[in-house]
């Protein structure tokens, strides 16, 4: 705070001799002899001189000397001007000056107000100030925790479905969300199959994985209790599913049957990731592994990070981000056991050794 203050009056004195001599009285300030002629600030006298130039109160700002009012701040003073000028704390936003309190980013100051309307930053889903603890998407988008209460999210991206992010979005199957962003791009008709499929096989077989039968039928289903009732697989993480039925006569496996089911209105991306993780299902039951659950789920995710890695685009990178960060005990740590196999060994080596996992 500062505070404005008024010079005391200063007085000047021109005393007769004292014992027929000249002096006066001694100088608070050089502590040398006064002769006659002094200056009595308060209760203290000085030389003219020593006042002047040593005692008599200067600006801090330009250093002249201050004759009358002057404004003391941070135990500094200056003349009104100067400090007005100068001194006095301005709103780098509207460049007023700031008399009360104020707000500051980094070295910047700025009027409460002015820094809530206009520096602080906006709900890109309301619109208003950002204040206090707020979310920060993988895309960018900033919004206020509250939101998530009251809006969905894509299943596809994770975004929050609003007008203001997604341009809105669809409800699929009366509990799937999905935003407009995604959904212009699902895959929700058989005919969007065939050519997603065979770019699948090339994959796969440029890593080693070949020989995966021809003419698997591949059915969309519209929801996940769909799903959930053909696989008899309660969890969130699973979107596909394989049926694998073999004929045996004398203990020979004679005939081998596979059926893929895929969750519908996946994005094209997410939708190849799951077909790329249930072909990787069929050369297990072709090779006839018997492994864990965590090495068998671990291992056909090894798929679908082949795909994310291959698309290299900003959904595949969170589609991959979101593995690596996933704790469920198959689908993510088991998954992280058999990358670590993977970038030691290669595919060469882990298809080789691969039945004597643990």
């Amino acid at each position: 705070m500062f505070k404005r203050i008024i010079l005391t009056i200063m007085f000047t004195f021109l005393l007769p001799p004292i014992n027929g001599k000249k002096e006066t009285g001694i100088c608070d300030y050089c502590e040398k002899v006064i002769f006659r002629k002094y200056l009595l600030v308060g209760n203290k006298s000085y030389h003219k001189k020593c006042y002047e130039d040593s005692v008599r109160m200067k600006c801090e700002h330009c250093n002249d000397k201050i004759i009358k009012e002057y404004i003391r701040y941070e135990n500094k003073h200056y003349h009104s001007n100067c400090y007005e000028l100068y001194i006095q704390l301005k709103c780098d936003f509207c460049l007023k000056k700031i008399s009360n309190r104020y707000s500051y980013e980094d070295s910047y100051k700025y009027h409460t107000a002015c820094f809530v309307n206009n520096i602080l930053e906006k709900c890109d889903v309301c619109l208003k100030p950002l204040e206090g603890e707020f979310i920060i998407d993988y895309w960018g988008n900033r919004y206020h925790k509250d939101h998530q209460k009251s809006l969905p999210i894509c299943e596809s991206c994770n975004r929050l479905v609003s007008k203001e992010l997604t341009e809105g979005g669809y409800l699929v199957n009366e509990n799937r969300n999905i935003c407009s962003l995604c959904f212009n791009q699902v895959i929700n008709k058989k005919s969007q199959i065939v050519s997603l499929e065979k770019e699948i096989r090339i994959l796969l077989a440029e890593v080693g994985i070949k020989k995966i039968p021809l003419n698997i039928p591949i059915t969309l289903l519209n929801s996940r209790l769909e799903l959930e009732k053909v696989s008899k697989i309660n969890s969130k993480d699973v979107k596909g599913y394989t049926h694998y039925n073999k004929t045996t006569l004398g203990g020979v496996k004679i005939k081998e049957d596979f059926h893929i089911y895929l969750l519908s209105n996946l994005h094209p991306t997410a939708f190849k990731s799951v077909l790329a993780h249930e072909f990787l299902h069929v050369y297990l039951f072709l090779n006839n592994y018997d492994l864990k659950s965590e090495i068998i789920e671990g291992f056909c995710n090894l798929g679908s990070k082949l795909v994310f890695e291959t698309s290299n685009t900003d959904l595949s990178n969170y589609y991959l981000k979101s593995m690596y960060e996933n704790n469920h005990p198959d689908y993510g740590k088991g998954f992280i056991k058999m990358d670590l196999i993977l970038k030691k060994n290669g595919w060469e080596k882990l298809l080789s050794t691969l039945k004597n996992i643990k």
